[in-house]
């Protein structure tokens, strides 16, 4: 019991804006574990196939890959709260398209704008927590603003499963319609339990956006015409790539290519792997997966307890380090019993100091510059994932699976000991010489029910 009680008054301690944005994450986090459930399902009740459904995730992704290095721009010029509230209309606005319209072009569309709405809002994330927390509090809460929304997806996808079986028992719900609601909902009872289901999981959406209107706008500092941490226009090129070559954006976003290419590889193809390679029935990955998300929560709050004790890059390297011998041993074990129980371990493994690397990757970045980091981050774990993937499954059809797990293990290996190389034994520290070093514990403070934002002594450099 000591570690809720502990996240719970840290959770007091947080300032206003960072409670505003946890509660948003929770109640969206609901609708987003029902989507996940529902969508492609309802896709497949009115008539399309998997040729479609991949097409429709596709201009997704291209929505997503516009958008997100536009989003890091308007992040650090207005600010996360207007691009929070923008996003976040934009993609319930999508979310009508694609749950009303039953047509190939009209959900094309409105997946292409959902993807732009779920770029902006994966990129405000890390800088707007950044900006709105003190240092020593920041640990604690990435990683309780992770673990949220691993809890609430989960909830989403049981609820998600559950609804449509319902809705289509309802008898009254089922009956014929008149025929101007054919626009709107479908004939069919199963694409309208589907539809039903989703329409329900967009309205408990809506109070989310509450605490994103109640949200104090606090303007990361503008940037100058010039700053000695780049070069000038006129600098000499070679100059200017050997300081963007040797600075920790660089080393970071080489880390998270290195991530996205090592998880493209397997992860797209481990329910596959589980059902026809290990002969598991679909119900029992699915409690596995369940499971893995919900150890993956409990050890995300854990994670900062280890931050303090030994650093933040340690923490992160030990923790994906370990996580390496349970892949590797997944992919090659025959014995269901053993793959599924350490399937519980190694996603938690790999992801809990997340949060953790979140909050570093964001103090070694110049406040002003962080919007346009994480849209880096971000795409730079994206672009290898989706180039991967198909890779992984051709690699899969001629050489089988242990190829794949093998791959991505080395891929995982080689970003820790980038992570080591660079940041490890404690000099991580370099990056601290203008703020107090985030310790882990609770720090009561003025600051903390402030709405002013963090303090000048938290601005944090290159």
């Amino acid at each position: 019991m000591h570690l809720p009680l502990n996240y719970m008054q840290q959770f007091g301690h947080f300032q206003r804006n960072a409670r505003l944005y946890l509660i948003n994450n929770a109640l969206s986090g609901v609708t987003t574990g029902m989507l996940l459930v529902l969508y492609n399902l309802y896709l497949v009740s009115l008539g399309y196939g998997t040729d479609f459904i991949g097409v429709v995730l596709f201009v997704g992704t291209i929505g997503a890959g516009v958008a997100i290095f536009p989003a890091g721009i308007c992040i650090d010029r207005f600010g996360g709260k207007k691009v929070l509230i923008c996003s976040n209309l934009l993609i319930g606005l999508a979310g009508i398209g694609q749950i009303l319209f039953r047509q190939p072009l009209p959900l094309l569309v409105s997946a292409f704008i959902a993807g732009t709405g779920a770029a902006c809002t994966i990129v405000v994330n890390a800088p707007f927590l950044s900006l709105n927390s003190t240092p020593g509090e920041r640990s604690h809460l990435f990683s309780l603003n992770i673990a949220l929304g691993l809890v609430t997806t989960v909830l989403g996808n049981v609820v998600g499963g559950v609804l449509p079986v319902w809705f289509r028992n309802t008898s009254w719900l089922m009956t014929p319609l008149p025929s101007w609601s054919g626009l709107v909902l479908a004939e069919q009872p199963d694409p309208r339990s589907y539809q039903l289901a989703l329409l329900f999981a967009g309205a408990i959406a809506v109070p989310s956006l509450i605490p994103l209107f109640m949200l104090k706008e606090n303007m990361t500092p503008s940037r100058p015409d010039s700053s000695p941490a780049l070069p000038s226009l006129n600098a000499d090129l070679l100059l200017a790539i050997r300081i963007f070559v040797f600075s920790p954006i660089f080393l970071l976003i080489l880390v998270q290519v290195m991530i996205g290419a090592g998880a493209g590889l397997f992860i797209p193809y481990f329910n596959i792997y589980f059902v026809q390679g290990l002969k598991a029935s679909p119900a029992l990955f699915g409690l596995l997966n369940g499971g893995a998300t919900a150890v993956t929560a409990l050890l995300t709050l854990v994670a900062p307890w280890l931050a303090r004790r030994i650093g933040k890059i340690n923490s992160v390297v030990v923790t994906q380090v370990s996580s390496i011998p349970l892949l590797i041993t997944i992919g090659l074990t025959p014995l269901l019993p053993l793959a599924a129980t350490l399937y519980l371990f190694r996603q938690g493994l790999m992801d809990m100091s997340t949060g953790v690397l979140q909050v570093f990757s964001m103090e070694a970045v110049a406040e002003k510059y962080r919007g346009i980091a994480n849209s880096g981050y971000q795409a730079a774990f994206l672009v290898p994932w989706a180039l991967t993937a198909p890779i992984g499954g051709l690699i899969i059809a001629h050489f089988g699976y242990p190829a794949v797990f093998i791959g991505g293990a080395l891929f995982y290996l080689l970003a820790s000991a980038t992570l080591w190389g660079k940041f490890g034994r404690g000099q991580e520290n370099q990056f601290k010489h203008v703020e107090a070093s985030d310790d882990g514990n609770i720090v009561p403070s003025a600051a903390g029910n402030s709405h002013s934002g963090i303090s000048s002594n938290e601005i944090l450099h290159t």
